[in-house]
């Protein structure tokens, strides 16, 4: 499959999530609050993730995908555990660093440093978007998107493997003074 239905295949099953969302959301869909907006898409980010995983037959990457979340979060909740900061709004102690972002980060980082840059345009966006409304709601800070979105960007990228696709092989070697490469598909 190519990597133009790949991208395709996975905005196509991240809408179906959208839709399948908005469809069980309290009256007004997902879109009825900035809120519900950062929930939504705190979760549809990392789904993009996972459809170009399942796209690309990547199980690797699926299990890349779970592991840099999954790390992402507990260190997230972890870090909110220590009640470093109140709510803007006055609510509790757990401000930093945003879950949400945390999340959100995650998927968005997987693509990038999994598939490149381009496709990671659209659950950056998921997650600016996610980070705005949890600063708009009063929940969070700017600082503490940050610092959730650079939970996830340090295991993503201790955790998370370049896509290199099945069949093709990349070598590099030295022969005196001269380095190359040999790529064999």
């Amino acid at each position: 499959m190519s990597k133009k239905l790949n991208i395709l295949m996975a905005v196509l099953l991240s809408g179906l999530v959208l839709l399948l969302v908005s469809t069980r959301a309290h009256a007004g869909g997902p879109f009825s609050s900035k809120n519900k907006l950062g929930d939504v898409m705190m979760v549809m980010s990392p789904t993009y993730a996972l459809g170009m995983t399942i796209m690309a037959k990547d199980w690797a990457g699926t299990l890349q995908l779970g592991e840099s979340i999954l790390a992402a979060q507990v260190a997230s909740e972890g870090i909110k555990a220590l009640e470093l900061e109140r709510r803007p709004n006055g609510g509790d102690k757990k401000s930093f660093p945003s879950g949400h972002a945390a999340g959100a980060f995650s998927g968005a980082m997987f693509v990038h440093k999994r598939y490149g840059w381009k496709p990671a345009l659209i659950p950056y966006a998921m997650s600016l978007v996610a980070g705005w409304s949890r600063v708009e709601v009063r929940a969070h800070y700017w600082h503490d998107v940050l610092a959730g979105a650079a939970v996830s960007a340090l295991f993503t990228w201790v955790l998370v493997d370049k896509y290199v696709p099945k069949g093709v092989d990349v070598a590099v070697g030295m022969d005196g003074a001269r380095v190359g490469f040999k790529t064999q598909f």
